[in-house]
């Protein structure tokens, strides 16, 4: 049985990095187009949009304003324009919208920790991390949590979505 379940999450990884790089994919293609359109014709070749932050300190950082229960500094590390989504509900698109929601998740349970157990990235090469993370809920309830968090070229938070365990 044991074996069983290593085999089935390693398997969820494996689905939910694909995701993730499907996401950053899509990002990619957005911010390449949206570039396109703002070049004349004659930078559109030779400019090109980096795309690198340090999603590991970013990650950390944002789940130790996340245990802070900060209202204010969760929405400050959230772009304007952001969602998050998870098994029970989704916030969005506003990053106002996002910060409320985590809010009030803090006022309905304000023990709830977050644990990191491992942070997954593509090095340089995307602006997209799959967090593994444990949600403390309580003394007797943890939840195993696998989260996408998409970044946006100035570090801030465009996409989170929350997968857990059953």
């Amino acid at each position: 049985m044991s074996a069983m379940i290593q085999i089935l999450t390693k398997a969820a990884l494996i689905i939910l990095s694909l995701v993730a790089l499907l996401t950053t994919i899509a990002t990619n293609r957005r911010l390449s187009a949206l570039h396109n359109q703002q070049s004349t014709p004659s930078t559109a070749t030779t400019t090109s949009i980096t795309m690198t932050v340090d999603c590991i300190t970013l990650t950390k950082k944002y789940f130790e304003v996340w245990n802070a229960h900060d209202v204010s500094g969760i929405q400050g590390l959230h772009a304007a324009t952001s969602t998050l989504a998870d098994w029970d509900g989704s916030h969005g698109p506003t990053n106002e919208e996002v910060a409320s929601g985590i809010g009030g998740i803090w006022k309905a349970v304000p023990e709830v920790q977050i644990e990191i157990v491992d942070i997954y990235t593509m090095g340089d090469k995307s602006n997209t991390c799959v967090a593994n993370i444990m949600v403390i809920v309580d003394a007797s309830t943890t939840l195993k949590v696998c989260d996408v968090i998409e970044y946006d070229e100035s570090g801030l938070v465009v996409a989170l979505n929350a997968y857990k365990t059953d």
